[in-house]
């Protein structure tokens, strides 16, 4: 889908806006203007960049796109978000695979490339299927390198089974002991010995592979579903914050969960369950951060 910015200045403004904030998986984020383009001047891809990446979101129906070689169009970038282990499968159609030469790639939070595979002109389906995945952000990269075609991509996950515990097997009572009818002559019982005094209560010791991060919130972006998005400052890689991470608003119960993390901020995708509108700018966000 492409929607067409006659006006410079709107073109301009729209890049403005959207450099400010992560693209979320809702599905706001997912139809947001992928670029903008008029008839005469070049358009204005947004999403060329893992960077700008787009979200892709699991059971979602198909999502258009396009790649256009000469046109300046070249790749695309999506991310997914990853809540919990599973098996995640991604599917894309070429609407016209003689017409264009390039591939697509799966790349997870680490840069690491976990399936790539080239266009064939005989082939317009293809289909990553049951990928065993753990909690994290991935990134779906496609990319031309002659031609253009319109394409189509889904993706869908399925959370692993936890197998509930057996039962405990049943203990059988013990037989009473039968008493003996003889009384027994007394003995003298043994001198008793002094017994060493107890160690004090030991006192707990903190745990010295865990520490605590905190950040704020510098930049909140509301979203036309009632989701959000929201940059934290001064907690990233540097202080060892990694996408996917987990923090806690201070003076609340709510917790977040990291999309993005750069040398000195992070980036988060707020659900409208969340109420993202209680938050407020300057709030601070903890994250506890266990050494490896």
């Amino acid at each position: 889908m492409f929607r067409k910015i006659t006006c410079i200045a709107a073109a301009l403004w729209g890049l403005f806006t959207v450099a400010g904030c992560v693209v979320d998986g809702s599905e706001s984020g997912v139809n947001a203007t992928v670029e903008t383009q008029t008839e005469t001047a070049n358009f204005i891809d947004l999403d060329n960049k893992k960077e700008g990446a787009l979200g892709l979101i699991f059971g979602m129906a198909q999502i258009d796109d396009r790649l256009d070689y000469s046109g300046g169009d070249r790749e695309d970038w999506r991310y997914i978000l990853v809540s919990e282990p599973g098996m995640m499968t991604i599917k894309i159609n070429i609407d016209q695979p003689g017409n264009i030469d390039g591939g697509w790639n799966i790349i997870d939070s680490e840069g690491r490339t976990l399936h790539r595979q080239s266009f064939s002109k005989s082939q317009g389906y293809y289909e990553f299927a049951n990928f065993p995945v753990k909690r994290g952000v991935y990134y779906f990269q496609t990319f031309a390198t002659s031609g253009k075609s319109i394409y189509t991509i889904a993706t869908s996950f399925q959370p692993n089974l936890v197998p509930e515990p057996e039962p405990a097997p049943a203990v059988e009572p013990d037989e009473p002991i039968a008493q003996d009818p003889k009384p027994r002559p007394k003995t003298k019982p043994d001198p008793v010995k002094s017994d060493p005094k107890p160690d004090p209560k030991p006192k707990p010791q903190p745990a010295d592979n865990v520490k605590y991060v905190k950040g704020f919130i510098s930049v909140i972006t509301e979203k036309a579903d009632g989701s959000a998005e929201i940059t934290i400052r001064d907690a990233g890689k540097n202080k060892g914050v990694e996408s996917g991470a987990i923090g806690t608003i201070e003076g609340t119960n709510t917790k977040i969960e990291t999309t993005q993390c750069f040398a000195t901020s992070c980036r988060a995708y707020v659900p409208a369950s969340a109420n993202p509108k209680s938050f407020k700018k300057g709030a601070n966000v903890v994250f506890k951060i266990e050494a490896k």
